[in-house]
């Protein structure tokens, strides 16, 4: 069975890009069913892991899905040559905010190389981008989605950790922090990609959290023990 990580990587051609464009949920789908069950801080970073790792496979997809945009739409165009599309192609995301200074330079590079008509190469070259990136923000949206729902399932789990006397007290600070980060991660999923758990669970102050105060006995309980 194909991994997420996989459904991105066999992107290598113009059929496998359309067939992930009509179904762009398959990669959050799968990631939702391949990750384990969080029983221990070990699994807890490499589930963090395959998180943030699926987020940056996304990017690099897009600059492979661009590359194979740009082959096809410029087949015929000799205007914009390889290495510029190589470039337009591994910088999309840093123009995900700014589609007409992509539209500028490449009008700029298609007049420069002779083209004929060279607002209509720029169009085509937006039109590619506009593409990837809609597809970019389809699989991540989802993938996003799935990663705030698994983080805030996890908290429940993680504060009992944090509390359970039983634990050595590192652990147990180790779990409060955890649960702290899952937090974070809930309420913004793309903190995934900002450093490894164990850098960000380092940067969170050191806490020990204690367990729920037991409820007083009531007067049955006390008989009982008599």
């Amino acid at each position: 069975m194909q991994s997420a990580q996989d459904i991105l990587d066999r992107v290598h051609s113009l059929a496998t890009l359309e067939a992930l464009e009509a179904e762009p949920g398959s990669v959050a789908a799968r990631l939702a069913s391949e990750l384990p069950a969080v029983t221990s801080l070990a699994d807890l970073e490499a589930r963090d892991a395959a998180w943030s790792g699926i987020l940056v496979g996304i990017d690099t997809l897009c600059a492979r899905a661009m590359r194979l945009r740009l082959d096809h739409s410029l087949a015929v165009d000799t205007s914009i040559g390889a290495p510029t599309r190589s470039v337009f192609a591994s910088t999309i995301i840093a123009y995900a905010a700014n589609l007409p200074l992509l539209a500028q330079r490449a009008r700029d590079i298609a007049a420069r190389g002779g083209a004929v008509d060279p607002e209509e190469i720029a169009d085509v070259v937006v039109r590619a981008a506009r593409s990837v990136l809609d597809l970019r923000d389809a699989i991540r949206d989802e993938v996003l989605d799935v990663i705030r729902e698994l983080a805030r399932t996890s908290i429940a789990e993680a504060d009992r950790r944090a509390r359970d006397r039983t634990l050595p007290e590192p652990e147990r600070k180790r779990w409060s922090a955890a649960r702290r980060d899952l937090e974070a991660v809930a309420a913004e999923p793309r903190r995934v990609i900002t450093a490894a758990l164990q850098d960000r669970l380092a940067a969170l102050p050191v806490e020990l959290d204690e367990p729920a105060r037991e409820p007083d006995p009531t007067f049955k309980d006390l008989l009982e023990l008599d």
